[in-house]
Formats: structure tokens, sequence, C-alpha cells
């Protein structure tokens, strides 16, 4: 599939999550309210990542993977594992706990013991710093043998758009958990398990 196709299957895949999930009813308490907050900019990230691959604007789009990523881990986070203390904590300025101690709490809930999390800390989070704070990832795609201006791999750039509509996916999953709508969460995960298997 090439770049094109691609942006054309993740704009119909999130149209379709928006019109499954938009006006999704979700239980008026702060744990919702938190968690539902960071999924839902998980969300509009994986829109924005889509938005600059179209628009040519892949130094942009890499820097936004990491704050895909964080948001969505930190809305498992406060949905599964947070203390009423740590909520109330949290509602009031305190910050959240380090990205690793939040992947290590969620690798321990019953569904995430393939430590899927952890994996991708290990493996993908240097290169996403680099992207995120200019670093030599980001400056290193900005050049050509004789000139200055983006160069990413094609290769990349594909995998960054199936990167973040997978976490866009599971951010919508995510979502349905928060609301209490599982029948909804079991639909889209079918729907997202048929999005990958084309």
């Amino acid at each position: 599939m090439d770049r094109n196709q691609l942006i054309q299957k993740c704009e119909a895949s999130i149209r379709w999550l928006d019109h499954h999930i938009d006006d999704l009813s979700v239980p008026n308490k702060l744990r919702t309210r938190l968690a539902g907050g960071c999924l839902d900019q998980a969300l509009e990230h994986q829109k924005a990542i889509v938005l600059l691959v179209a628009n040519q604007l892949h130094g942009s789009a890499f820097a936004i993977m990491r704050m895909l990523l964080e948001a969505y881990v930190r809305g498992i986070w406060l949905n599964r594992c947070a203390t009423d203390s740590e909520l109330e904590r949290i509602s009031n300025g305190g910050g959240l706990k380090s990205f690793g101690k939040l992947v290590e709490a969620i690798d321990k809930l019953e569904g995430f013991e393939a430590t899927l999390f952890t994996q991708i800390k290990e493996q993908s989070w240097t290169i996403m710093n680099g992207f995120i704070h200019t670093g030599l990832e980001q400056i290193s795609r900005r050049n050509t043998e004789k000139t200055i201006e983006p160069n990413h791999d094609e290769d990349e750039i594909l995998k960054a758009l199936n990167f973040s509509a997978g976490i866009g996916w599971l951010a919508a999953i995510e979502i349905c958990h928060v609301a209490q709508n599982d029948k909804l969460a079991a639909t889209i995960l079918e729907k997202m398990k048929e999005s990958f298997a084309v």
C-alpha cells in the first residue's frame, strides 16, 4: 500500500471512529474525566499525524508520535491504575508518574501482560525523544546530499501512519471502557482487526 492509499485508509478509519464514539455518554466522575481527556487528546494527535503527513510536514508528524503514545498510556493508567488519592492530587495540579512507571503498572493489568508498552519504550523511546526535542533523529532527516530540507524515508512514514492508526484504534477502545460500553469496544476491536488484516 502506498502513502496516499494509507492516508485514505487512515482518514476513513478516523471518520468511522468519530461516527461511533462522538457523543458517547461518559460517567461524570473524576477518573473518567481525566482518563477521557487523555484518550480524546490521543485521538486528536492521531488525526494531526495523518493531516501532517498528507501535507508533507513529516518532521512535525514524527514529533507528535511521542505525545500520541503518552496521551494513550496516561489515559489507560488514569482509568485503570490510579488510586483515588492520585486522581485528586493530579486534578489539583500534581504531575503524573514517569512514563516508565505508568508503563510498568499497565503491563501488570489483565490483557496487557504481553508488555507491549515496555517493548515500545525500550525500542522506540529514545528515537521518539529525539524527534520531539529536535535531536539528531530529527535533524538528520532534514538533510540531503546537497540541501537542507525534509528527507524522510518512505518506509518510516508508512510505519508512523500505521503506528498512529493502531494507537488511535486502541484509544477509541479505551474510551469505550471509560464509558462502560463493552459492546462498542468489541465492535471497534473487530473493525480494527479488519483494518489491519487488509
